[in-house]
């Protein structure tokens, strides 16, 4: 068999390992290990696996993501979403589709600190769907807000998913937190937009709650405060280059830290059980990227990566073209994968497309953060979907899945701003120190 035959044997068989419901770094470590086997025999797939997993486990890079997901679950543990909401509800609350809006805004405050679209939707569901129930909000508008809310967790930073293609693809982590910020704020006022509009249209679906004192408004704002502190340390940090971005985490974990026990909102017992919960997930998500990186290397073997780009680059597209066409494979993959398995699949294949086609990979980077953020709304597969269905049991998940979908065509239209108006992703980076 030719390297290129052997290629698209090991995608095959990754591929079929995993819909048969292999766990995904055994599919990854199994198709390349058979596929570096084929190409340079038993001994050279063993001298492959003798490599990577140490490496990978000694990554400072890689070191980057546990400290972000100990800080988000710190900040679970610790109830800060419920400080962010409480604050947004006394201001925002009165308004047309008041307690919908409070929640996105909440969201995108707390995803700010946690990185993880599940969690944030999650945690919301929790903290805003009582108050809309109580308010008499429709269901499927109040639970699709909050789903739709959820990855906003993805673009503004800290986000696990721009880590993920920052080290599958050697982008700065950095630049791509700081090109996350305006595309995440735009999606946010679109989101916001949509839920006026659509509560304009029916009224009956989101009643207005009563308006808070002024005095009371301005007193919510103290109890954020250590919220927006510990965000605006970690952006300092990063953009003003004091420390590095893997620096930047260990700081904000200890901020946090700091935080949850001052506000006495957790003890020992639960401060350890979100250390070994996180500790467990860290370990998992370790397992995956050894699981990939192992994989790349058969795939850079085989030179399947080449082939791709040089046969995108003969077609007779523009690049803007390909790049829809990218978005478009993500919308579909997105519907049937989960997200951080796409970005996995995707990332070590298309990211050389991108740069032969002249186009800027921190950009790029912010493209595929939304296409993440597009596969956990998008049913039957959304990952934020089924959290809060689980969350919801007294909910048909239909009603959710049938409500999000005004919310998919606004992260379509901020794809498509910063497609066209790259600056939107790459200013803040172009500025950082």
């Amino acid at each position: 068999m030719s390297t290129t035959s052997i290629g698209f044997f090991g995608v095959a068989l990754m591929l079929f390992l995993l819909f048969t419901g292999v766990e995904i770094g055994f599919s990854f470590i199994g198709a390349g290990m058979v596929g570096i086997g084929l190409m340079l025999g038993f001994k050279g797939s063993l001298s492959v696996l003798k490599t990577i997993p140490l490496s990978q486990s000694l990554s400072y890079t890689l070191a980057v993501l546990p400290m972000f997901m100990l800080l988000g679950d710190f900040a679970v543990t610790g109830d800060l979403t419920s400080d962010a909401y409480g604050a947004a509800r006394k201001w925002l609350g009165h308004r047309t589709a008041g307690l919908a809006i409070t929640s996105t805004v909440s969201s995108a405050v707390f995803g700010a600190i946690s990185g993880s679209a599940s969690a944030t939707a999650m945690v919301m569901t929790r903290v805003a769907w009582p108050e809309m129930k109580k308010y008499g909000y429709e269901p499927s508008l109040g639970l699709s807000s909050i789903a739709a809310a959820g990855p906003l967790a993805i673009l503004i930073p800290p986000s696990t998913p721009m880590i993920v293609f920052g080290i599958l693809s050697n982008t700065s982590v950095g630049k791509l937190f700081m090109g996350g910020w305006i595309p995440g704020i735009i999606l946010t006022v679109m989101m916001c937009s949509i839920t006026v509009v659509l509560v304009k249209i029916h009224p009956e679906r989101a009643p207005k709650t009563e308006k808070a004192p002024m005095k009371e408004r301005f007193r919510s704002l103290s109890k954020p405060l250590p919220i927006f502190i510990l965000i605006i340390v970690i952006m300092y940090c990063i953009w003003g280059g004091v420390t590095t971005v893997n620096e930047a985490a260990g700081v904000a974990v200890i901020c946090c830290l700091i935080i949850v026990i001052a506000k006495r909102r957790a003890g020992i017992k639960k401060l350890w059980k979100a250390l070994v919960e996180g500790s467990s997930r860290a370990a998992g998500l370790f397992f995956m990227f050894i699981g990939i990186q192992v994989f790349n290397s058969f795939l850079s073997m085989s030179k399947l990566p080449t082939l791709l780009t040089n046969f995108i680059i003969s077609l007779p597209f523009s690049p803007y073209t390909v790049i829809w066409c990218i978005v478009g494979l993500y919308f579909i993959l997105g519907m049937f994968i989960d997200a951080a398995v796409m970005m996995m699949l995707t990332v070590p294949l298309i990211y050389p497309v991108v740069v032969a086609l002249g186009f800027d990979l921190v950009w790029y980077g912010i493209i595929s953060a939304l296409c993440s953020a597009l596969a956990l709304i998008t049913p039957p597969v959304g990952g934020c979907l089924f959290v809060i269905g689980s969350q919801t049991p007294d909910i048909p998940l239909s009603l959710i899945m049938r409500g999000v979908w005004p919310y998919v065509i606004a992260i379509f239209a901020t794809i498509a701003l910063v497609i066209y108006i790259p600056q939107l992703a790459l200013f803040l980076p172009s500025k950082m120190i």
